[in-house]
């Protein structure tokens, strides 16, 4: 019986193979959490205490795959193939991701200051407090959950074909080196500390 194995491939030729399967781990993980969502919602009861964290898991990790770092990102070049409504899918969820869940600026929230006062009393003892209110939308709906699912399966069918290419651009490059030196690279465990939550990793 063949023992199939790995070894590690930490040379600068794979460094967009490893960024790809980066951008794939995040679409994948942005659909299963808008299929968790989408089950949520279609529910005979809606646990509505999951609705909001699982809608801002969802955009934040599709928007991933689009925003700067220290990996390669998707451009336009890789939205052509989107239909139009995909396509302005895409663009709404990027606003909602940096227009509200990122940062506080659009009109999906709204905070205002109150005076308080006794409907009775009001002419003898005027404003008695002050407080505050406001709404905000909370969660994606149905409709955008089923967008988000569809267009993370698009993305990753195009990922999976760029993906092939780099795969097969590799192969003679590393069947090219000494088998010593592709051997040497071994099977590292992957190790992180949360005190190097600011510690950028190496490429």
């Amino acid at each position: 019986m063949a023992t199939h194995t790995w070894v590690d491939l930490r040379i600068p030729e794979a460094q967009k193979l490893a960024d790809l399967s980066g951008v794939v781990w995040d679409l994948q993980r942005a659909r299963e959490f808008a299929q968790l969502l989408a089950e949520e919602l279609s529910g005979a009861k809606t646990n509505w205490r999951l609705v909001e964290p699982l809608s801002v898991a969802a955009v934040v990790m599709y928007s991933r795959p689009f925003m700067g770092g220290l990996r390669l990102w998707l451009g336009e070049e890789d939205l052509k193939g989107l239909k139009p409504e995909q396509r302005a899918a895409h663009d709404h969820f990027r606003a909602y991701r940096d227009k509200h869940v990122a940062h506080s600026v659009n009109v999906f929230e709204e905070n205002i200051p109150r005076a308080n006062y006794c409907v009775e009393r009001v002419k003898d003892e005027g404003i008695t407090g002050i407080s505050y209110g406001g709404g905000r939308i909370v969660g994606l709906g149905g409709s955008e959950v089923n967008a988000l699912i569809d267009l993370t399966t698009v993305l990753e069918a195009h990922v999976q074909t760029l993906i092939a290419a780099e795969q097969k651009r590799l192969l003679p490059i590393v069947r090219s080196m000494p088998l010593e030196t592709v051997l040497a690279g071994g099977q590292k465990a992957f190790l992180a500390s949360a005190s190097d939550v600011a510690v950028p990793r190496s490429r």
